[in-house]
C-alpha cells in the first residue's frame, strides 16, 4: 500500500508543477498589453482543458447561441455581489463578446467601490439611499436611490465608448408632486422640463438624448432610481447591477411590481445571477430558505424575460477572518473556509439542476488551476473571498469560452 501511496505522489506532483507552470504562463498573457480584450493561445488551451461549467436548460441554449454568434442584438443583465459590483468581470465580457453601442439598466450613481468602466459620472449635491445600508419603503430594481441632500442638485452622465448621434434613455424617478420635478440638459443643449404623472409612484420617461447629459433636480424631495440608455433597435451591452455585500434575497427588498415592470422595460437576452458569497458568511444558513428565495428570483426573471437563458455563477472559494486568542502587533491575518461555503456551493448546484439553468462554478475553475493559494501567489485573489481585477479578468474569459461552445 505504502509503495502504490509513493507511486501516486511521483505521478501527481509533476501534474501539479505542470499547472502551476501553465497558470504563470496564463497570467503572462494577462498581463500582456492589446488593442482589445482578446483570449491568448495558452489561454485558450487552458480554458480548453478546465470545467467548471454545466448546461442545464435545454432548449433555451441555442437560442442564445445564434445571438453570441450573430453579435448583433445580445443583451445581458448581471445581478450580484461585490463579484460584479467593481465591474472588471462584466467589463471584460463586454470586450470578448462586441463593441457595445448601448448601456442598458445604470444606477442613478454609482456608490464608493462600485462603478461602471465605461460611463463617467459627475455629481453635486447628491445623497445615495443604499439597499445593503438604508431603510426604504420601495426600491426600484437595483436598490440604488439617488436624491438631493440640496439644491442646487445634479448628476451628469459621459459615456466612454461611442454612442450612435442620439440615443434612447428611460428616466426612472419619483416626485411628491405633479409640478416639474427634473431638467435634462443633452449635449445639444435641448432642454426638457419633466413633471411625475402621478405623485410618489415610480415611473419612466422616455427622450431621445445627446451624449453627455446632465439631469437637474428642481426639488429636494425628488429621487432618481436609475436609467436605461439604449439602442431602438439592435442593443449590444453588458449591464453590471452589482451591490456590495448583497445575499441571495436582497431582492426581496426590491417593490415588487416596479422591479418587474423594469424588467419588462428592456428584456435580457441572458440573465447572470452570482449571488452566494456572503450567504456563506453567515452561521445560520439555512438551504431552504436560500433556495426558496433564490429559486423565486429566477422566476420572476423566467416570468419578466420568458425568452432568456439564465446563469448561476457560484462564488469562489469563501474564507472569513480568523481572530487570535491574543492579538498582538506581530500577529499574521489568517483565514480559513467558513463552516457554511460547501453548503451554499451544494445548494446553487441543486438550484441550477431544479430551475434548468446554466452555471458556472468559480471554485471548481480555481481549484482545477491551483487552488486559492495558487491564485492569490499569481496576484488574481485576494487573501479574503474578493478576486483581484486580472481573476475577475480570468473568469470572464471563461464564461466568454462556454459560451461560444454553446449549441
Amino acid at each position: 500500500m505504502s509503495r502504490i501511496f509513493a507511486l501516486l505522489i511521483c505521478f501527481l506532483v509533476p501534474l501539479f508543477s505542470l499547472e502551476n507552470i501553465a497558470l504563470k504562463d496564463i497570467v503572462k498573457e494577462l498581463n500582456t498589453p492589446t488593442s482589445k480584450p482578446i483570449i491568448m493561445p495558452k489561454t485558450k488551451k487552458f480554458l480548453e482543458q478546465t470545467h467548471a461549467w454545466f448546461d442545464y436548460q435545454g432548449e433555451l441554449s441555442a437560442l442564445l447561441a445564434q445571438k453570441i454568434h450573430d453579435k448583433k442584438d445580445l443583451k445581458i443583465r448581471i445581478f450580484g455581489d461585490s463579484h460584479i459590483a467593481g465591474d472588471f468581470l462584466s467589463h471584460q465580457l463586454r470586450g470578448l463578446l462586441f463593441e457595445s453601442n448601448a448601456f442598458g439598466f445604470v444606477y442613478p450613481l454609482y456608490p464608493a467601490y462600485h462603478q461602471n468602466i465605461t460611463l463617467a459620472y459627475e455629481s453635486e449635491n447628491i445623497t445615495l439611499i443604499n439597499v445593503r445600508k438604508d431603510e426604504y419603503a420601495d426600491y426600484p430594481m437595483g436598490g440604488i436611490v439617488a436624491q438631493p441632500s440640496k439644491l442646487p442638485a445634479r448628476i451628469k452622465l459621459t459615456p466612454k465608448i461611442q454612442l450612435p448621434m442620439a440615443t434612447l434613455t428611460k428616466i426612472i424617478f419619483k416626485s411628491p408632486h405633479k409640478k416639474e420635478a427634473i431638467l435634462i440638459q443633452d449635449a445639444h443643449d435641448k432642454r426638457y422640463k419633466i413633471n411625475a404623472k402621478r405623485a410618489d409612484v415610480w415611473q419612466t420617461i422616455e427622450l431621445n438624448l445627446q451624449y453627455p447629459f446632465e439631469v437637474q433636480f428642481l426639488d429636494e424631495k425628488v429621487e432618481l432610481g436609475g436609467f436605461f440608455i439604449y439602442q431602438p433597435k439592435e442593443n449590444r451591452f453588458v449591464e453590471n447591477i452589482g451591490i456590495n455585500g448583497a445575499k441571495s434575497d436582497i431582492w426581496r427588498k426590491w417593490e415588487e411590481r416596479v422591479f418587474m415592470q423594469t424588467m419588462r422595460l428592456l428584456p435580457a437576452d441572458l440573465v447572470i445571477l452570482c449571488y452566494g458569497s456572503n450567504d456563506a458568511l453567515y452561521d445560520n444558513f439555512n438551504p431552504q430558505v436560500f433556495l426558496k428565495d433564490y429559486g423565486d428570483l429566477i422566476d420572476k426573471i423566467k416570468i419578466t424575460n420568458p425568452d432568456a437563458s439564465i446563469l448561476l455563477i457560484a462564488p469562489p472559494t469563501v474564507v472569513s477572518k480568523i481572530t487570535p486568542a491574543k492579538k498582538t502587533k506581530k500577529s499574521k491575518v489568517t483565514y480559513k473556509i467558513t463552516k457554511n461555503f460547501q453548503p451554499v456551493k451544494k445548494s446553487i448546484h441543486e438550484l441550477a439542476e431544479q430551475k434548468h439553468t446554466l452555471l458556472f462554478d468559480m471554485d471548481d475553475f480555481m481549484n482545477e488551476s491551483g487552488g486559492k493559494k495558487k491564485w492569490e501567489e499569481l496576484s488574481l485573489a485576494k487573501l479574503d473571498v474578493h478576486l483581484l481585477p486580472l481573476g475577475y479578468r480570468l473568469m470572464a474569459d471563461k464564461i466568454f469560452y462556454e459560451l461560444e461552445r454553446l449549441k
